[in-house]
């Protein structure tokens, strides 16, 4: 459910599960040795890189709506959180390393 939607805030995932958040955190923490919010924004990142690589063109503000969130100013929020980096510079490092591989 998370890596579907990575915007997906622990609250609505333990609602969505019926287990407690507690149980959550305990369980991302003990597979993956890190905070749920870490995962989520690795999840995160990962969803946005493969939006921004197949259609480099599309509006930030389009690739915030397939990514889950209701608005551009969260969406820039967490791509920022995630990767310490603005959308838009974002997509310009993708497209740079999309070039740099057909050369």
């Amino acid at each position: 459910m998370l890596q579907g939607n990575p915007c997906c805030s622990l609250g609505e995932l333990s609602r969505e599960l019926r287990v407690s958040r507690r149980t959550i955190q305990n369980a991302v923490n003990a597979v993956t040795d890190k905070k749920f919010m870490y995962l989520r924004d690795e999840l995160l990142l990962v969803r946005i890189k493969n939006l921004l690589a197949s259609a480099p063109n599309t509006a930030i503000r389009e690739v915030s709506l397939d990514a889950g969130y209701r608005s551009p100013r969260s969406f820039a929020r967490a791509v920022r959180r995630a990767c310490g980096i603005s959308p838009q510079q974002l997509r310009s490092l993708i497209a740079d390393e999309l070039l740099a591989r057909k050369i």
